[in-house]
C-alpha cells in the first residue's frame, strides 16, 4: 500500500513567479505533460509553472499519458511514481520503448523516501531526475526551464540540419548537372568518330542578340573537310566558311535548335559532296552540328529511281501482253469447250466418254488460269471494279464449292464443312469473294495428294467473318511463307510439273481481298504437314431476316422436314420449297429434328449429314424407326461412291451433293412419287 505521505499535498507557494512570456505569433508553445492521479497536485504544478511560456497538459493516469503522447509532442514529462493501475515505472518503460518518445525527458515525482535501488530502477526505465514532494517551486521551475530550453535548441538544430541537408542536396544536384552537361558535350563530340562534329558558340551583338556562330570545337573529320587545323578553326565565324546564299538558312536553323530545344535535320551540299546534318542545342549558347556524308547513298538512289522507271516502261508492257494473251486464248478455249460438250452428247462408248471428260476438265482448268491472268492484268492496271452488296458469307462459300467440286471429286478428297449456324453478313462483291474462296480451295486440292482431306470452316471472330481452309497436303517450307502471296512464287516443283499452276492464284486472292477491305493469310507447320489459309472480311450489320409464312397446302404439295445446323441453308431451302407450294418445317439440330418429326409427319426429310453432336447417319436410323413412311434424302458435301453407300446403309433413299439445286430436289421427289404410282 502507498504510505499516506505519498499523497501529501504539494506546496502551492508560487512567490517570485515571473510574468508569462509572450509567444511569437504563429509559433506553437512547448508542451509539458503533467501525470498524477491527484488533481490537487496537477493544479499545484500548473501554478508553479504558470509564468513560463509553455503549455501544461494534464493526465490523471499512465494510460491517459500514453494517449496524450500520441496526440502531441512534449518537451518533458513530469511523472508521479505511485499511481494505481499503472505506476510511474511501468509508464516510463512503455514510453521509452516507443521510438517516437524514447528521447523525451522524464522527471519522477514521489512523496516517499526511495532507496538507491529504487532510484536505479527509475533511471533504468528512462528517468533523468527525481523531485520529492513537497515540491520546491524554484527547483521545479529551474529544471523545467532547462529542459524546455534544451528541447527548443534540439528542434532548432534539427531545423538547421534539415536546411543544411537541403542546401547540400541542391549543391550536389548543381554539381551533378554540371558534370552531366560536360559529359554530354564529350559524348556528342566523340561518340561517333566517323561522322563530322562541330560545337558552335553563339556570337552576340551589343544588344545581346545572336548575330553569328563561332567554332568552339570540332573533330578531325570536320577539320579535314574545312581544310583547317584545330588552332585555325577555333574562334572562326561560320559566315567565313559558308557560301553567302547558305549563311541565312544555317543561322536560322541554329536559332531554331537553341530556342525550341528540338532537333533540326536537313540536307545540304558542301563542295561537291552531299551531307545529312543534325543540329541540337547544348546549353543556351551552343549548338552541336553532326554531319553524315551521303554522297554515295544519293548516287545509289538516283540509279535506283532510274532502274525503277525502266522496270515500270517493262511492267506495263508485260501487263499489256498478259491481257492480250488471256483474251486471245479464250477464243480457242471456248471452241474446245463447246466441242467437248457436244461430244459428250454424241458419243456413247465409256472410253470415249472418259476422253471427253478429260478434255472438259482440262479446258475448265485452262479457263481458271486465263481468269487469273486477266485479273492480274486488270488489278495492276487499276481496271478492275468491285461491286459491293450486302450478302452472306455462306452464299459465297456455296458458289465457290460449286466451282471447285469437280476438281475435289476428281482427286477423291474428303471435304469437311463446318459452318456457322447464324448468317455472317458482309459488304462485298459476291463474284470476287467467291473467286477468292475458290482459289484457296483449288490451291488446297492441287497440293493435296489424292484421298487427302480438305476442311472448310466459317465462323465469326473479333468483328470479322472468317473462312478457314486447311488441308493435309504438301505444306510449305518456312522460307516460302513470307512470299506466298507474291506473283509467280511457288515452292520447288518436280520436273513433270504435275501440280500445275502459274503461281498467281494466291496473289490474285490477296489483291481482291484487299480491294474489298478484307485480308488473307496463310501458314504451314512445314513440308508435308499441310497448310491453312484464312480469309477475313469485316462483319456488316445483320439483315432483318423475315421468315416467310408457309404456303397453303394443296393436292400437289408435300410435307418436307429440313434438318440443317446452317440456318441460312435451311431457311433458304425452305423458302424455295414454299414457293413451289410445299409445306416445310426446319430443324437446326438433331435433337430438334427427333422432337418435331413425329408430330409434323413429313413425307420427305432433307437431312444434312454433317450435324454436330449427332451426325446425320445416326439421326436417319432413329427417324426411320419413328416415321417409317418418310423418304430420307441425304444432303452432304461428300459425293464419292463410298459416301453414297454409307448413307444408303443408314436408311437414306437418295444422296444429293452440296450445293443442291431446286431442280435436283424436285427430280428426287418426282422419282419417289412415280415409284409409288
Amino acid at each position: 500500500m502507498k504510505q499516506a505521505t505519498d499523497k501529501a499535498p504539494a506546496t502551492s507557494t508560487a512567490s517570485g513567479a515571473e510574468p508569462a512570456a509572450q509567444t511569437e505569433p504563429g509559433k506553437p508553445r512547448v508542451g509539458v505533460l503533467l501525470v498524477d492521479d491527484q488533481p490537487a497536485r496537477l493544479l499545484t504544478y500548473e501554478a508553479i509553472l504558470a509564468g513560463l511560456d509553455i503549455e501544461c497538459v494534464r493526465a490523471s493516469s499512465g494510460r491517459e499519458a500514453l494517449k496524450q503522447l500520441l496526440i502531441k509532442e512534449f518537451a518533458l514529462i513530469l511523472l508521479d511514481v505511485n499511481m494505481p493501475d499503472m505506476d510511474g515505472f511501468e509508464t516510463a518503460r512503455m514510453i521509452r520503448e516507443h521510438p517516437r518518445w524514447e528521447r523525451t525527458p522524464i522527471i519522477f515525482v514521489t512523496g516517499i523516501n526511495i532507496s538507491n535501488l529504487d532510484q536505479l530502477k527509475g533511471y533504468e526505465v528512462g528517468a533523468i531526475d527525481y523531485i520529492s514532494v513537497p515540491v520546491v517551486p524554484e527547483i521545479l521551475r529551474t529544471k523545467v526551464m532547462v529542459l524546455v530550453e534544451l528541447h527548443e535548441r534540439r528542434r532548432h538544430l534539427e531545423a538547421l540540419n534539415t536546411s543544411l541537408t537541403r542546401a547540400r542536396t541542391e549543391i550536389e544536384t548543381r554539381y551533378a548537372s554540371a558534370l552531366a552537361e560536360r559529359d554530354e558535350q564529350l559524348h556528342a563530340i566523340f561518340e561517333h568518330p566517323t561522322e563530322l562534329f562541330t560545337v558552335l558558340q553563339a556570337v552576340r551583338d551589343e544588344n545581346g542578340a545572336i548575330s553569328d556562330w563561332g567554332f568552339r570545337d570540332a573533330n578531325t573529320n570536320a577539320l579535314r573537310l574545312f581544310g583547317l587545323s584545330r588552332q585555325e578553326a577555333l574562334g572562326r565565324r561560320v559566315s567565313q566558311l559558308l557560301q553567302p546564299e547558305q549563311i541565312a538558312a544555317f543561322h536560322g536553323r541554329c536559332l531554331q535548335a537553341v530556342e525550341t530545344r528540338q532537333t533540326v535535320r536537313y540536307e545540304t551540299i558542301y563542295g561537291d559532296q552531299d551531307f545529312s546534318v543534325t543540329l541540337f542545342a547544348m546549353g543556351s549558347d551552343c549548338v552541336v552540328s553532326s554531319g553524315s556524308n551521303i554522297t554515295e547513298q544519293r548516287k545509289a538512289e538516283r540509279l535506283l529511281r532510274e532502274s525503277e522507271a525502266r522496270f515500270r516502261e517493262a511492267s506495263e508492257r508485260k501487263d499489256e501482253f498478259l491481257a492480250m494473251l488471256s483474251h486471245e486464248l479464250r477464243n480457242p478455249a471456248a471452241a474446245i469447250g463447246n466441242a467437248a460438250q457436244a461430244l459428250s452428247r454424241l458419243v456413247r462408248q465409256e472410253k470415249e466418254q472418259a476422253l471427253v471428260g478429260i478434255v472438259d476438265r482440262q479446258i475448265r482448268h485452262l479457263g481458271r488460269l486465263l481468269d487469273d491472268l486477266l485479273d492480274v492484268s486488270r488489278i495492276t492496271r487499276g481496271r478492275i471494279e468491285i461491286n459491293r452488296e450486302r450478302l452472306t458469307m455462306q452464299s459465297c462459300i456455296d458458289l465457290a464449292l460449286e466451282t471447285t467440286q469437280p476438281l475435289i471429286q476428281e482427286k477423291q478428297h474428303r471435304l469437311t464443312l463446318g459452318l456457322c449456324a447464324e448468317p455472317l453478313w458482309v459488304d462485298a462483291d459476291k463474284v470476287r469473294l467467291a473467286q477468292c474462296i475458290a482459289n484457296l480451295l483449288t490451291n488446297a486440292a492441287k497440293y493435296t495428294e489424292p484421298g487427302g482431306e480438305i476442311r472448310l470452316r466459317g465462323f465469326a471472330e473479333d468483328g470479322a467473318a472468317v473462312v478457314e481452309i486447311s488441308d493435309t497436303g504438301i505444306g510449305m517450307p518456312a522460307e516460302l511463307i513470307p512470299r506466298m502471296f507474291e506473283l509467280f512464287v511457288q515452292g520447288e516443283r518436280s520436273l513433270d510439273r504435275s501440280l500445275g499452276g502459274l503461281g498467281i492464284g494466291l496473289a490474285v486472292c490477296r489483291m481482291l481481298m484487299e480491294m474489298q477491305g478484307g485480308s488473307v493469310s496463310g501458314t504451314s507447320p512445314g513440308v508435308d504437314r499441310g497448310s491453312t489459309f484464312t480469309l477475313r472480311m469485316p462483319l456488316a450489320v445483320a439483315m432483318v431476316d423475315a421468315t416467310p409464312a408457309a404456303a397453303n397446302a394443296n393436292g400437289n404439295s408435300a410435307r418436307v422436314l429440313i434438318v440443317d445446323d446452317n440456318r441460312d441453308a435451311a431457311d433458304s431451302l425452305a423458302l424455295l420449297l414454299q414457293l413451289e407450294e410445299h409445306v416445310t418445317l426446319t430443324a437446326y439440330s438433331s435433337a430438334d429434328a427427333l422432337t418435331q418429326a413425329a408430330t409434323f409427319d413429313p413425307q420427305f426429310v432433307l437431312l444434312d449429314i454433317g450435324l454436330p453432336e449427332m451426325d446425320g447417319f445416326e439421326v436417319a436410323r432413329r427417324l426411320k424407326s419413328m416415321i417409317p413412311q418418310a423418304r430420307l434424302i441425304a444432303i452432304t458435301g461428300y459425293g464419292l461412291a463410298a459416301d453414297k453407300q454409307r448413307s444408303a446403309d443408314s436408311g437414306f433413299e437418295a444422296h444429293l451433293v452440296k450445293p443442291v439445286s431446286l431442280t435436283d430436289i424436285q427430280t428426287t421427289f418426282a422419282s419417289f412419287t412415280q415409284a409409288q404410282a
